[in-house]
């Protein structure tokens, strides 16, 4: 009898192990991802972004059920607006359980960045960055504080900026501009710790043209691949995904947007002269 009811209890822990290991894979899988921001959440630099891109990727790899309403031009000021207004936003942040936001490079490259890259290279004068990076860290605290107030319990990861461009004129001044934003990114973190967290893309990104497309801003096919797998170690490793390993489940095509954009010969003519000068070779020639 003692036997029998050893087994018994042994067999009613094996079932509940199981039971918990299944629950706990059920429910990692029927979590809501939500991605919001720029081009970049919106995966601009391919032809499928909504098969393909990062944010897709990751959720198709973890069971996710998936939203995204990046955006191109969205900066940190109009993401504000739309969590505050937009209602469809708004919906979607409650909905989410992760949140993965991608916001910055639009606070600098449309506050006048060809005269600031400018003034960088010929000058060595990055004044003006300083007062960049100040505003976006008002508007993006504020962004970061709605999304708390709007869904406490949402686990959310914000991805740094890469420097996309080779040679050092000008990937200097880009650095320094992507520094203020990341800068920014990191002291919000640190002063709100509770469940936001910082994927890094820098180190993945520095020296890679191959990951970046044609218009030498986006990621491309590749690019979101890579950024797909970032943001997948970052979920393994605050317990929300069972892996840090991701497989692409589909295929990125690249996307041409300055040609699509100008045209033949003219966008074929632009491509070539924005790679040349900034050192991404793979689109130059």
């Amino acid at each position: 009898m003692r036997i029998l009811k050893r087994v018994t209890a042994l067999f009613t822990a094996f079932t509940v192990c199981i039971a918990a290991v299944a629950f706990s894979a059920s429910a990692k899988e029927n979590l809501n991802y939500f991605v919001l921001g720029d081009s970049i959440a919106e995966g601009f630099g391919i032809k499928n972004p909504d098969e393909a891109s990062y944010g897709k990727l990751v959720a198709d790899a973890n069971g996710y059920n998936y939203r995204n309403r990046g955006r191109m031009g969205r900066n940190s000021e109009r993401l504000y607006e739309y969590l505050t207004q937009a209602e469809g936003y708004i919906e979607d942040v409650e909905w989410a359980d992760i949140i993965s936001v991608s916001i910055g490079g639009n606070d600098f490259l449309l506050n006048h960045a060809a005269s600031l890259l400018a003034q960088g290279i010929i000058f060595n004068d990055y004044s003006k960055f300083d007062e960049i990076g100040e505003n976006f860290y008002v508007n993006f605290s504020k962004c970061m504080d709605r999304i708390h107030e709007l869904n406490p319990d949402a686990v959310i990861l914000v991805q740094t900026l890469y420097t996309s461009w080779t040679f050092d004129y000008v990937k200097k001044p880009y650095q320094q501009a992507a520094k203020r934003i990341n800068d920014a990114i990191a002291k919000y973190c640190e002063e709100n710790p509770d469940n936001i967290y910082i994927v890094e893309t820098g180190a993945a990104f520095d020296g890679h043209s191959e990951y970046i497309s044609s218009d030498t801003i986006h990621p491309s096919a590749e690019g979101n691949v890579v950024l797909a797998r970032l943001v997948q170690a970052k979920l393994f490793e605050i317990g929300l995904a069972d892996t840090a390993d991701l497989e692409p489940t589909a295929e990125g095509i690249d996307r041409d947007y300055l040609i699509e954009y100008f045209g033949t010969p003219l966008g074929q003519i632009i491509t070539f002269l924005a790679n040349l000068l900034t050192g991404n070779f793979n689109f130059a020639f």
